[in-house]
């Protein structure tokens, strides 16, 4: 009985009126980095450190006796959490959530809580603590890096639709109008992507990498950044003169382990202090941007190996005309449409006449300069709907869609006629030249090997005629 009397005593003198404890909880918080608010059960302030009013843009007088609705965005949130935290009967367990609040300005931020209640000796009307930590620019950071991940891994989108959101994002992010990618080559700072809404930056314009802000981002050799730019040192650059860019943000973009230019996003109006979250995000961006660089040069790369080893498949490495596998694989092509839909289509065998005698007397090397020049002859003579290749040593068959026999035989004498009329000069000799074309055109639905043999034919009637003409069979 002794000891219970005892610790009831210990109680009473324990006890703190609420005078009191609103005294040590402003000493306690006082320092404390993290806003704190203290309210009266119903809600109202009473106490709040420097970084509450800081966070929330109320001087003291004004936030002591503020109803903690006006802090809400919403006042449904108000309303729940009066029913589940903050009430005449809550316990004193601490709860973490996150709430959206709004400043004096009318401005809102996203905020971490720790709050509950806080009783004195009357234990019927206790009081309220919210420790509030604005996270804002966490959850935007974790947003915007989601963004960034889902616009380069969509396949559906091209290297410069992701350029492009890349830079338009980050601009929305670090809420300023304009984004910027260029490419910095000695001294030569070109654009190469640009957002602006009002068009001003042009993609393809070139300055003097000195005369931009994106200067200080190489000598840095990482991001740089400024928010007010009237105010600082930079209010005689160059870029601040020209472009009256009061805050600029940028990064070096590096592809491979290179330097290759610079992301940079501004506005010709102040901002907020950049703060390290900004710049390293800042960096995350233009890392990324450079990977999808290099991921671009890569692609571009492997589909230039692509086409040469299609060219070199498909193409006559002397004359640059197709092969004989690309002119099979189009004569197929072209005849089936023949067939399907009943047009005309006019083929040629061509071969030059006693080109024996001009490799035995001249060499391989005027022989094939003879090729070469011939090739030229029949791309200028020939329309570009036509196709004409080398299918054999001399020997070269055109394929002439739409086109019926008179008009096939029209193109082809214009074709005999300026080949005869353009010797091959060799050692400053005019040598002349000549050539034979064999012509015909579908009749029904004939096979590749019976259309090329009755051209066959007509060009050996055209060699047995005396050379240098058409037949057309």
């Amino acid at each position: 009985m002794k000891r219970i009397r005892a610790a009831a005593l210990d109680d009473e003198t324990l006890a703190i009126d609420t005078q009191s404890l609103r005294a040590i909880l402003a000493c306690v918080f006082a320092d404390v980095s993290e806003a704190v608010i203290v309210t009266d059960r119903d809600r109202r302030v009473v106490m709040t450190n420097e970084a509450a009013n800081t966070l929330f843009r109320y001087p003291p007088d004004e936030f002591r006796g503020l109803h903690t609705l006006a802090l809400y965005e919403r006042a449904e949130d108000f309303e729940q959490l009066g029913t589940t935290h903050y009430h005449g009967d809550a316990d004193g367990e601490r709860h973490t959530y996150f709430m959206r609040y709004r400043r004096k300005d009318g401005s809102v931020f996203e905020g971490e809580t720790t709050g509950g209640a806080i009783r004195g000796s009357d234990q019927n009307r206790p009081m309220f603590v919210g420790i509030i930590r604005d996270v804002s620019s966490h959850i935007a950071t974790d947003k915007v890096l989601h963004s960034l991940h889902q616009i380069t891994s969509d396949p559906t989108r091209g290297f410069a639709q992701r350029q492009r959101e890349i830079v338009e994002l980050g601009a929305q992010h670090f809420g300023v109008p304009y984004g910027v990618v260029a490419q910095i080559d000695n001294q030569h700072y070109e654009i190469k992507e640009a957002h602006s809404p009002d068009g001003s930056i042009v993609p393809g314009t070139v300055n003097d990498v000195s005369d931009t802000f994106c200067w200080h981002v190489i000598a840095k050799h990482g991001p740089f950044g400024i928010h007010h730019a009237a105010e600082s040192q930079l209010c005689t650059h160059p870029c601040y003169n020209t472009f009256q860019l009061e805050s600029y943000l940028g990064a070096p973009i590096t592809v491979d382990g290179e330097l290759y230019g610079s992301l940079s996003f501004s506005s010709p109006l102040p901002t907020p202090p950049f703060n390290q979250r900004d710049y390293d995000l800042m960096g995350m961006f233009a890392q990324w941007l450079g990977h999808e660089i290099a991921r671009q040069r890569d692609l571009d790369a492997l589909r230039e190996a692509h086409e040469r080893v299609h060219r070199l498949a498909t193409h006559d490495e002397l004359t640059g005309l197709g092969n004989r596998r690309l002119l099979t694989e189009q004569f197929e092509q072209e005849l089936e449409r023949v067939h399907r839909y009943a047009r005309s289509l006019s083929v040629a065998l061509i071969d030059f006449d006693h080109f024996k005698q001009l490799n035995d007397r001249y060499g391989h090397a005027a022989g094939d300069a003879a090729l070469q020049l011939f090739a030229r002859l029949a791309r200028q003579t020939l329309r570009a709907s036509d196709t004409i290749g080398r299918w054999g040593g001399e020997e070269f068959l055109a394929l002439l869609p739409e086109t019926p026999l008179s008009a096939a035989a029209g193109t082809l004498e214009r074709l005999v006629e300026s080949v005869r009329n353009t010797p091959l000069e060799v050692a400053g000799e005019q040598i002349p030249l000549t050539i034979s074309a064999g012509v015909t055109s579908t009749r029904g639905n004939e096979s590749v090997e019976q259309v090329l043999k009755r051209a066959d034919e007509a060009l050996y009637r055209a060699k047995n005629d005396g050379r240098d003409r058409v037949h057309c069979r």
